[in-house]
Parts: C-alpha cells; structure tokens; sequence
C-alpha cells in the first residue's frame, strides 16, 4: 500500500482550459484572417490616387497598428494554451464549439455569394428565408414578414435616408447589358 496522495484534477477546471483554449485559437485564426485582409487592402490602396487612397489610410493604419499590437498580447499568452492542438482538431471536425463557428462563418460566405449574384435586397431577401424557413422551421407567414420587413428597413434607411444606392448584383447587370463575367 502506498500512501502517496493522487492529485485531484478537477473536471470543471479541466473543460474551462479547455474553452479558453478553443477560444484563443479562434482569436489567433481570426486575427491571422483580419490582418491579411487588412494588408491587402492597404497594398492595394497604395494603388488609388492620392485622393481616393486617404480614407483608406486613415482606416488601416490605426487598424494595422491595433493588430500589431494585439498580436504581440496573444504571443505573450501563447504558453498557456496549446493552440496548435486546438487548431488541428478543428480542422479535423471534432471541436464541436469551433465547428458552429466555421457552419456560421460558411453561412456568411454564402449570404455574400448571393449578395453579389443577386444583389443586397433579393440577396437578403433569400437569406432570410432559407435561414428562417428551412434552419428555423418558422412559419411561412413569419418567415416572409420577416424577410419582406428586413429588406423594407435597408430600403428606407439607404435609399430613402441615406439617398445611397445598394449593389444591386451580377445578374440584374447582365439583364441590363453590362458583360461583367
């Protein structure tokens, strides 16, 4: 008989790492994803005349300099979350919390994929009711107030308010002649 006292892991303490560490490595991946956005952006910027590339600068810069400074906070903390685990298991699907975030973010790529197909309005439109009526399981009733009064609302608040005219998407523009692809 040995009288060595086993350390008690606790099972609350062990999920919590757990979590925070999912969430660290999507803070890294996100980040990651921002900031090449952002110097592509500003790499192209650099391209605008002088006077179109000013309020892109204004933006980025700051912006640039935010992430650097963020990033240099989540390289300190690096050690204490083995980030490259939780990566790698939810590239292989069997991170179920980072899995809802990759099923929401291919929704936004779908939402954007129609957007430029059929414009901001039918583009959401669509969206809400794919979303609602088939993901929800709303009534058809609810599912189309909803859709028709969100589109509504962006309607009046840009062109009616803000007298600014949505894209209005790749199909109506080939209807109205313009080869774009």
């Amino acid at each position: 008989m040995t009288n060595e006292i086993e350390p008690k892991v606790n099972k609350a303490e062990t999920v919590d790492k757990d979590k925070r560490g999912n969430l660290f490595a999507l803070e890294v991946c996100f980040l990651a994803f921002i900031g090449i956005i952002v110097v592509v952006a500003f790499l192209e910027a650099t391209t605008y005349k002088i006077v179109s590339s000013r309020t892109p600068f204004v933006v980025m810069v700051p912006l640039l300099i935010l992430i650097i400074i963020h990033a240099m906070r989540l390289w300190r903390a690096r050690s204490a979350f083995d980030t490259r685990r939780h990566i790698i298991t939810a590239l292989a699907g069997k991170n179920a919390i980072i899995n809802k975030v990759l099923v929401f973010s291919g929704w936004m790529i779908g939402m954007v994929t129609i957007i430029t197909l059929m414009g901001h309005y039918a583009g959401v439109f669509a969206f809400c009711l794919i979303l609602m009526r088939f993901f929800g399981a709303e009534s058809w009733k609810l599912t189309l107030f909803v859709s028709a009064g969100t589109v509504l609302f962006l309607f009046s608040v840009f062109e009616i308010a803000f007298n600014i005219d949505l894209y209005r998407g790749l199909i109506p523009r080939w209807f109205m002649g313009y080869r774009d692809f």
